[in-house]
């Protein structure tokens, strides 16, 4: 199950999760200031060096959204990866991050 291939989710098929009624968890993997001056709105902060915290945090069926900066940001797909190694069934990577949700004209909020 580690070795599982990430499963990424586009910013339209985002969008309509995000405006759906169904279970899941928005995560925000960058450090804690960065989510401080803005992030996704209903996003939970969970900095990569602390993820090891999903474990009480998450059920393993739920459906966890990671996300980071931009494209050019690894940190969501190195917790995705961490997140499947740890048991969790259903972890997709939002790849384009805060940067192409702004860039999209879509609300952010701050903390």
């Amino acid at each position: 199950m580690a070795t599982e291939q990430i499963k990424f989710i586009s910013l339209p098929h985002l969008k309509r999760t995000l405006e759906g009624s169904g279970p899941f968890k928005l995560i925000d993997v960058r450090g804690r200031e960065d989510y401080a001056k803005e992030h996704i709105k209903g996003a939970i902060s969970l900095p990569l060096d602390e993820l090891d915290k999903a474990k009480t945090l998450f059920k393993p069926a739920e459906e966890l959204i990671v996300y980071c900066d931009s494209f050019v940001c690894s940190a969501s797909s190195s917790a995705a990866k961490m997140l499947a190694k740890m048991g969790f069934m259903n972890v997709r990577d939002y790849k384009g991050g805060i940067r192409e949700w702004k860039m999209s004209g879509l609300p952010t909020e701050s903390s």
